[in-house]
């Protein structure tokens, strides 16, 4: 196969001369060349940049103009050509200047030969290939230095002064604008890990090519764990070192803590298994320890097998279909069921399954958590008995007590029927004062006396906390008010401890029906209002129902109807109270604040009224002509330029709950022209208790819209902890009654300052409300909080007077 001649191109301004040099070729052996020729500088200059011939023989006098010229144009465009210059005489100034141009060769025109000249340009062509290939290899050795994600630098190996250093190095460093060169690699070094560098170094192992773990510091100070790997380097004709410094901070603490988390689950007592979701029959990859001590197997005997091997058998098949379907639908799935122990004796498991998924959200993995409950689990009935009954005292629950009244309801129509409410006087006191060791102890006794007193002529129940309920079915008012007497008189008398005896007393309210109330579904809610009149009374007393209870609570009921009313006639109205970001003190943004202004009742609180609408359903219409107007004042700041802030607006229960309550949201967004970002729903745990799923769902919603949620209250609940793990919040607000006594309250201090840190630590912020002091105000500076809300800063205000607050108040904080 013969090879492509080669082309080239004499640039001339005379035509004998590219005559004659082509035919010098032609007569060169082996000659395989194709020819072209042009007279002009102008004409050269166009050939040389398409780069369409593999050689250029250009006349050192092109006219008036040098060929070196053209030469020297072209190289300073970055072009790379082979160039031959070609001299009428030969002149040794020339023959420099022309190699410095860039040309391969200089020939005189009438010394040449064929063979010479065809060597020359074979010469030429040659170099400027290598030329090329070197070009491009120190590009891409370049680019790959440069572009490398991986720190990278080279320093002199005697004066350790850094000689290049990529972008990546740079920026780990941070040295982004002064850059690395010029600096000392010993700068880089944490000042402890100097001495072991320089000992290395001098000791000839620095530069072996293993990587070690090194301490080093970047422009700001911050520590950096860095896995060091140094190679020796020729650089420019100077010993040096090539340096690889990966950052390795996060990857350090990541392992920590997934050594901490083994830890963890070896230490745990339940037993922890993990199987391969996508390997053949699901096989164990992982057991605890105390797996192994609760199944008697050891890991050895479990790694590899399918987990079926402890269900022995026979049984549990129920619980294995559930099981199967709940791995079918790659869904989380707890139950108990009995399993066999190696030494074939069987132990009730409680079992909890979840799925694990991948980064592409399939599942990978299974995770079980087994619980040996055998001792807790004598039989079904004891099961049932705990469901039903109180483990503390022993008592029935009230779920018991609505069993028996639902009987009495059916059965006994017109039987009388009366219920006692009673509460423990301020047991709070004793728990707080003695611990909940005492309190138990007491709870316990006061429960045992009132089953001793009832007997067999009623039941009683353990209700909520510190209260009670006794059904004392066929018996009416005035011997169940003696009963009750009996009750206040037993549970009056000392409760023996360590080291000496309590005092408690009850407050106890009767509802009898038919006698007093008609309706048996009305009995609970009238029995504890009476107990409630024995509280304002004085405590430790019995009063029964009557028709004062009643006048209460229709008062109640001319309430909710006044503000029902209230509602059409616009004696509803919105203030606004600031909240401030701490660090800067600027407005974030205003809570909604409802204000009831009765023509007849003057002003009314929403701790008077807000309990009312709740019981009367009226929350949903309530709530959302907040929802309503506080979207519109927000859109009316927005349009007239106040600020960039948002409003916040408290949502009930009975709001969140239902399952439209994120298309009412919407609705009010769109319908004012609101941005979601300018909106922000404060949630009380009260609002999720009463279906967390639900209420769930509906935070799903709000969130995907984009409006702001803050847990409201925190900390006031007993299970706000639990919540945060499931729903999306984005500001935690402490309660006033944590904020109160700061900063002299040690308890509140360390209550204000965990909250503060839990919301950090799951990315939300914190804001404190009731602050009233620059006491107050300092503190939570000093502990991080967010941001501030409180009288310290700005009060309640009716939407007429923010503008003019935002541009006068001058809000006054410690620095």
């Amino acid at each position: 196969m013969s090879l492509p001649p080669l082309r080239v191109l004499v640039v001339d301004d005379d035509e004998d001369d590219f005559v004659l040099i082509r035919d010098l070729l032609k007569d060169a052996e082996g000659s395989n060349y194709a020819f072209d020729w042009c007279a002009t500088p102008e004409e050269g200059l166009l050939h040389l940049r398409r780069g369409k011939h593999d050689v250029y023989l250009v006349d050192y006098l092109l006219g008036p103009f040098s060929g070196l010229d053209l030469i020297e144009k072209v190289s300073r465009e970055g072009l790379s050509r082979a160039f031959i210059v070609l001299t009428g005489r030969g002149n040794h100034s020339v023959d420099v200047a022309a190699m410095a141009a860039g040309a391969s060769d200089y020939l005189v025109k009438g010394a040449i030969d064929s063979e010479r000249l065809d060597r020359s340009i074979r010469y030429a062509v040659d170099r400027t290939h290598f030329v090329d290939a070197l070009r491009d290899s120190e590009m891409r050795h370049r680019l790959l230095f440069e572009q490398s994600p991986v720190p990278l630098l080279v320093f002199d190996q005697s004066s350790l002064s850094i000689l290049t250093a990529n972008d990546a190095a740079n920026r780990q460093y941070g040295r982004l604008r002064s850059g690395l060169v010029g600096q000392s690699f010993e700068t880089l070094l944490a000042p402890a890990e100097r001495d072991r560098f320089h000992a290395a170094l001098h000791a000839g192992v620095l530069a072996s090519g293993a990587a070690n773990v090194w301490e080093h510091q970047s422009a700001d100070g911050k520590s950096l764990q860095v896995e060091g790997i140094f190679h020796p380097l020729n650089y420019h004709g100077s010993r040096a070192v090539l340096a690889h410094l990966q950052d390795i901070t996060e990857r350090r603490h990541a392992e920590a803590q997934l050594r901490l988390l083994e830890r963890a689950i070896q230490s745990t007592g339940n037993g922890v298994v993990i199987a391969d979701a996508k390997a053949e029959d699901m096989p164990i990859t992982f057991i605890n320890n105390a797996f192994e001590h609760i199944t008697g197997y050891p890991a050895a005997e479990v790694i590899g097998r399918n987990c079926r091997f402890l269900q022995g058998d026979e049984g549990n098949a129920m619980e294995r279909a559930a099981i199967r379907q709940a791995l079918s639908e790659q869904r989380e799935y707890s139950t108990v069921l009995s399993n066999v122990r190696k030494d074939g004796t069987l132990f009730w498991n409680q079992l909890y399954l979840a799925p694990v998924r991948d980064e592409q959200g399939e599942v990978s993995h299974y995770i079980g958590i087994q619980s040996d409950i055998t001792g807790h689990r004598d039989t079904e009935a004891r099961l049932a008995y705990a469901a039903t009954h109180d483990v503390s005292t022993g008592l029935a629950r009230y779920p018991v007590i609505e069993a028996l009244l639902q009987d009495h309801a059916l059965h006994h129509v017109g039987e009388p029927l009366t219920l006692i409410y009673a509460d423990i006087d301020r047991f709070h006191a004793i728990n707080e004062a003695m611990g909940h060791e005492v309190g138990d102890r007491v709870m316990a006794e006061v429960a045992m006396r009132m089953s001793g007193e009832v007997g067999d002529a009623g039941r009683v129940a353990r209700f909520t906390g510190d209260e009670f309920v006794v059904a004392l079915p066929g018996i009416g008012l005035d011997e169940a008010v003696a009963v009750a007497e009996r009750l206040r008189h037993a549970v009056a008398q000392p409760v023996e401890i360590s080291g000496g005896e309590v005092l408690v007393t009850m407050s106890m309210g009767v509802a009898s029906y038919p006698g007093r109330v008609a309706d048996i579904d009305d009995l609970l809610r009238r029995a504890e209002a009476s107990m409630s009149r024995a509280k304002q009374l004085g405590r430790d007393m019995v009063c029964q129902y009557s028709e004062a209870d009643m006048r209460r609570m229709e008062d109640r009921r001319m309430l909710g109807m006044r503000l029902r009313g209230a509602m059409l006639h616009g004696e509803l109205h919105l203030e606004y109270q600031p909240e401030l970001r701490t660090a800067d003190r600027l407005v974030i943004g205003f809570e909604a604040l409802l204000r009831w202004n009765s023509p007849d009742l003057g002003l009314v609180m929403p701790e008077r009224f807000i309990p009312v609408a709740e019981a009367m359903g009226l929350m949903p219409a309530l709530g959302g002509w907040v929802l309503d107007r506080a979207c519109a004042q927000s859109r009316a700041w927005m349009d007239a330029g106040l600020g960039d802030f948002f409003v916040a607006v408290n949502v009930s229960a009975q709001q969140i709950q239902r399952g439209n309550f994120a298309d009412q949201v919407a609705d009010a967004l769109q319908r004012h022209g609101l941005p979601a970002d300018r909106l922000e729903l404060e949630l009380t745990e009260s609002a999720l208790l009463e279906n967390a799923d639900r209420a769930l769902h509906s935070i799903n919603q709000l969130s995907a819209l984009g409006v702001r949620i803050a847990f409201d209250d925190f900390g006031t609940g007993y299970s706000s902890l639990s919540y945060l793990r499931q729903f999306t919040v984005d500001k935690l607000k402490i309660d006033k009654s944590f904020v109160c006594d700061l900063p002299h309250d040690p308890s509140s201090v360390a209550i204000a300052t965990t909250v503060v840190a839990i919301g950090h630590q799951l990315q939300m912020s914190v804001i404190a409300e009731g602050v009233e002091t620059a006491e107050q105000a300092q503190l939570l500076a000093e502990i991080g909080c967010d941001a501030l809300q409180g009288y310290l800063l700005g009060r309640p205000m009716k939407a007429s007077a923010v503008a003019d607050w935002l541009a006068h108040n001058q809000v006054i904080l410690p620095a």
